[in-house]
């Protein structure tokens, strides 16, 4: 399903037209692309639509977080599942992706509460971080180094 596509300026200029590719769109969107490189595009999107986005979203993060806090094998599942979602996981060790998905549910938890995708955002952001470090053979030694020394948890923050 593509997104139907306008520009800021189509928009000003031709707000009807605009509107009938959103009403005429599946995805009940329309991409507003920007001109100025340093400003990201803008979506335009039914009020219905971003309703019912949000309502999944936060029922599939109360699932989650509830199989996840209701069964240990569920939460080693949710961990083994992890490099599916985030194929750069595979180079954290199996301790690290625990952690990352015990974080990762308390965050979606969280920022789902709060109506606001950055924290889960910033703690992706952070472990993605950590699994580049252990890719890279010299900061992966580092990593080693200080984590046998006691001055690491081995994420980097």
């Amino acid at each position: 399903m593509r997104t139907p596509e306008a520009n800021l300026s189509e928009l000003s200029l031709h707000p009807r037209r605009v509107v009938e590719q959103l009403e005429g769109s599946p995805s009940r969107s329309v991409r507003i692309r920007r001109r100025e490189k340093d400003k990201p595009d803008l979506v335009l999107v039914t009020a219905e639509r971003a309703e019912q986005v949000a309502a999944g979203f936060s029922a599939t993060v109360t699932l989650l977080v509830e199989l996840m806090r209701r069964s240990s094998e569920t939460a080693a599942l949710a961990a083994d599942a992890l490099p599916a979602a985030f194929p750069w996981a595979r180079y954290l060790s199996a301790d690290e992706v625990r952690r990352f998905a015990g974080e990762l549910a308390e965050t979606l938890e969280r920022a789902e509460s709060l109506g606001n995708p950055v924290p889960f955002a910033a703690l992706v952001a952070t472990w993605k971080q950590t699994a580049e470090a252990h890719a890279d053979p010299e900061l992966a030694e580092i990593l080693r180094r200080n984590d046998h020394n006691g001055q690491t948890s081995g994420r980097l923050s």
